[in-house]
């Protein structure tokens, strides 16, 4: 494995570097596993569809703490060494790449990396099993970070976001042969997938805009026969009487909102019941203009006789 070592002096440049490649924080989606992005959503950006920053305040949180997760490991094990490389590390002929968090010095197993990881308390007690197992996609990015480093071991450090109880986990990763084979081999596929046109199988509950931008238009007069689509008719009788529940639902909704509203009459706060708290005050919305926007509108009409939709 031939590894390119850049030293990153700027975030748009970062950026742009990590466009061209599969990094290890998204390896995890190749296995179907990562919690916050799919191999359709990856296959359609490396393929040119562009979706507006991902950044969020999850992420936002990761970097601002970063540096709080490195000084909690330095205080835990001040046996090491951390020193933040600011380097974006990629193999140019699979277009895999990481940028890891620190470099761990001063080991006698040699050089480590550690990966900075915030968390909540009970996301910690839910996916991690309170320390006893790493979420996969983690050890996923660990191992393609320790493997084009040329590292001898990994770390993964929790720091768990509690403002009254704050802590650190150090939980180590060893370098593990198979699995880095398993990762190479994903991603060599993936980029077989993207220069033929093989689009990953799509995840229907989280793929939701991905399908959207990749066919943004329709073709004027196309039409796509489903008569031998055995599934399809029976997911439309379950949509049906979805709709029909919550449209049950909306309105019953409505009659206890009516009747609230009712037994409140001029009052502007609602009290004195146990874990409820009620207001009904005039709300002002400022005027705003929508831009004007194209976008496909899927409708399904119910053509079924009536005894037949009941």
């Amino acid at each position: 494995m031939t590894v390119e070592h850049r030293t990153i002096t700027s975030r748009d440049e970062w950026l742009r570097w990590r466009r061209q490649d599969v990094t290890a924080s998204v390896v995890g989606a190749l296995f179907g596993v990562h919690p916050y992005t799919t191999a359709l959503r990856i296959y359609a950006e490396k393929r040119g569809v562009e979706f507006p920053d991902a950044d969020n305040k999850t992420m936002r949180r990761g970097r601002w703490l970063e540096p709080a997760v490195a000084t909690a490991v330095e205080e835990e094990r001040p046996d090491w060494k951390l020193r933040a490389p600011r380097l974006y590390l990629r193999d140019p002929d699979l277009r895999l790449g990481c940028t890891p968090d620190y470099f761990i010095e001063g080991d006698p197993r040699g050089l480590g990396v550690l990966q900075c990881k915030t968390v909540a308390p009970s996301v910690y007690a839910r996916d991690w099993l309170g320390g006893s197992e790493i979420p996969l996609w983690v050890t996923l990015q660990a191992l393609t970070e320790m493997m084009l480093a040329d590292a001898a071991f990994g770390v993964v450090a929790a720091l768990l976001v509690d403002a009254h109880a704050m802590d650190v986990a150090i939980l180590e990763v060893p370098r593990h042969a198979d699995s880095e084979l398993k990762i190479l081999v994903a991603v060599k596929n993936f980029w077989d997938a993207v220069g033929s046109g093989i689009e990953p199988d799509p995840n229907f509950s989280r793929d939701a805009e991905v399908i959207k931008a990749l066919v943004p238009r329709e073709t004027s007069g196309k039409q796509i026969d489903f008569s031998g689509h055995n599934e399809l008719p029976a997911m439309l009788e379950e949509r049906a009487a979805l709709m029909q529940h919550i449209k049950e639902g909306e309105a019953r909704c409505g009659e206890i909102e009516t009747q609230v509203k009712f037994l409140m009459g001029d009052a502007e706060i609602g009290n004195g019941l146990d874990g409820w708290r009620i207001t009904y005050k005039v709300q002002d919305t400022k005027e705003y203009l929508v831009k004007a926007r194209s976008s496909r509108v899927l409708r399904i009409k119910d053509k079924r006789p009536q005894a037949e939709a009941s």
